[in-house]
């Protein structure tokens, strides 16, 4: 049986928003939770393409393989934008969406289930314990294959660490 140890991406220069697929860099509060995750471990490193996800797993001092299927989710034309300005702008969209979180798929997004097979190929990729930095969405499917567990009850906090068990 193999570990993962899965890291959430320190908090990005852009906050407060449904991020997806875009590509900011760490804040500096984000650096300071990235530098304050301690791990002696000799394990391989895993992470997201996207920049906060490899600025946060740069911290290891250690070859970080990068796996493009754990790229965030693309929430399509809601990235950018706060629940509030959603509601506003796709209210409809936004209600079908608090009624099947995982089932409806905003027009111009990524489905759930694209995501969770994509996020599947990806730790395919990985043999033995290792240690992902990737993002909230990501780490609640790895939980998922892991445990069985519904991502829709996941909790992580920026620069947060959950172990599974492969």
């Amino acid at each position: 049986m193999a570990d993962l140890l899965v890291i959430r991406h320190g908090e990005p220069t852009l906050s407060g928003v449904f991020l997806g697929s875009l590509d900011p860099g760490l804040s500096e509060t984000g650096w300071k939770q990235a530098r304050a995750i301690q791990l002696d471990s000799a394990w391989p490193v895993y992470a997201s393409p996207l920049r906060r996800a490899q600025e946060t797993a740069s911290v290891f001092r250690t070859p970080v393989t990068l796996i493009e299927e754990f790229r965030e989710i693309s929430y399509g034309p809601w990235e950018g934008l706060r629940w509030d300005e959603i509601e506003q702008r796709f209210p409809e969209e936004a209600a079908r969406k608090l009624a099947d979180w995982l089932g409806y798929t905003v027009p111009g997004a990524e489905s759930w289930s694209a995501f969770r097979k994509r996020v599947a190929v990806g730790l395919r990729r990985i043999e033995g314990s290792a240690i992902v930095v990737a993002h909230l969405g990501v780490n609640s499917v790895l939980r998922e294959l892991s445990s069985g567990e519904s991502p829709l009850n996941f909790q992580q906090d920026y620069g947060g660490l959950v172990r599974l068990k492969l």
